[in-house]
């Protein structure tokens, strides 16, 4: 709407000029001004409509010199038919019989004025059209590499693997080999799972909560065998939420903190419980161990940090991560509903 106001003002502002110009210098009848902006308006808004709307032809062809032929032929036809409005209208004014295609001279002069008006301004709104394609190119080849660093990074955090955990599973499986071979063979098969979920899985970026609670279930089964009756551990799952889809390896990083801050610390027996349940639109994730509080300033370790790296790839600002200690300690994590859905929905 401000382009056509814009167009109208420009053309009636020439119209007034050029007509004021005729009316001092030699025809000093007033319809000379009238048929001026006529003229003006009519012509100049036709051209303009070539101009902005030439994508309709020239669209056809792939050919610079061919859009240019198709743009000629747009504007000759604009200052003809232009031209042939403002004879009919300036008949209708002033009672004059109307002649078609009668204006002999003004035709060819009005094709000039069109051809050195319009041409720069074409060339002006190709050289934009073609910016704006490069820049609209750019950004989604930018958006593109964006997509491409997030996955690989996501990668990245998925593949990080603890090694002082394989150190000592590897030092249990030792022990054990000797003492209770029946308990090495099935911390070595639970070992080799625990990889075969790790290594194997496919690389999406979410897993189904089921897929996720097997993780932590081989890996806490396995520390389990490790420390014996010091540990114990309780997963509680909610089944509405089992085949909603949570971010990939998101509870593995979690589980082994808990493990290690309330369980390998601690000369005493210790307990690991992890919740999943829904909450109004909310997935929420709790993870707690018996360890020792929180301090007030948390760390920035490895598993925590991994989580929320992730998290932050994945959402953006979008989620909530909290550390508390009252009434029990424990990692609550809440997730927008609207990112979950069941496994091959959309």
């Amino acid at each position: 709407m401000q382009l056509v106001i814009k167009t109208l003002l420009i053309c009636i502002l020439i119209g007034l000029a050029f007509g004021g110009y005729l009316y001092f210098t030699y025809d000093h009848r007033p319809i000379r001004i009238i048929v001026s902006v006529l003229s003006s308006v009519n012509i100049g808004s036709l051209m303009m409509l070539a101009i902005y709307h030439r994508h309709y032809f020239t669209n056809v062809t792939a050919y610079q010199a061919v859009k240019v032929m198709i743009m000629i032929v747009l504007l000759v036809s604009a200052a003809l038919l232009g031209s042939e409005l403002t004879f009919l209208m300036r008949a209708l004014l002033t009672g004059e019989p109307y002649i078609a295609f009668d204006g002999g001279s003004i035709y060819i002069l009005n094709i000039l004025v069109v051809m050195v008006t319009a041409m720069p301004l074409y060339v002006s709104e190709e050289w934009k059209s073609m910016l704006n394609a490069r820049i609209l190119h750019q950004q989604y080849r930018v958006l593109q590499l964006e997509q491409q660093q997030t996955a690989f990074e996501l990668e990245l955090l998925r593949a990080k693997i603890n090694p002082h955990f394989l150190y000592n599973m590897h030092n249990t499986i030792a022990g054990l080999i000797s003492k209770d071979p029946q308990k090495a063979e099935e911390l070595v098969l639970l070992l080799s799972r625990f990889f075969r979920f790790t290594l194997n899985k496919d690389s999406a970026t979410f897993h189904t909560v089921q897929d996720e609670l097997e993780i932590i279930s081989t890996y806490l089964h396995m520390q389990q065998i490790r420390y014996e009756n010091r540990m114990h551990y309780h997963i509680v799952a909610d089944p509405a939420t089992l085949q909603l889809q949570i971010p990939s390896f998101i509870l593995q990083p979690l589980v082994e903190n808990a493990v290690k801050h309330g369980i390998e610390t601690s000369t005493n027996s210790g307990s690991i419980d992890v919740r999943i349940l829904p909450e109004g639109t909310q997935l929420l994730i709790c993870i707690g161990d018996s360890g020792p509080a929180f301090p007030d300033t948390p760390g920035s370790g490895m598993g925590l940090q991994m989580v929320i790296n992730k998290l932050k790839l994945l959402y953006a600002d979008d989620f909530t991560i909290e550390l508390n200690n009252i009434p029990e300690k424990y990692v609550r994590i809440s997730i927008p509903g609207s990112h979950h859905h069941p496994v091959g929905g959309r």
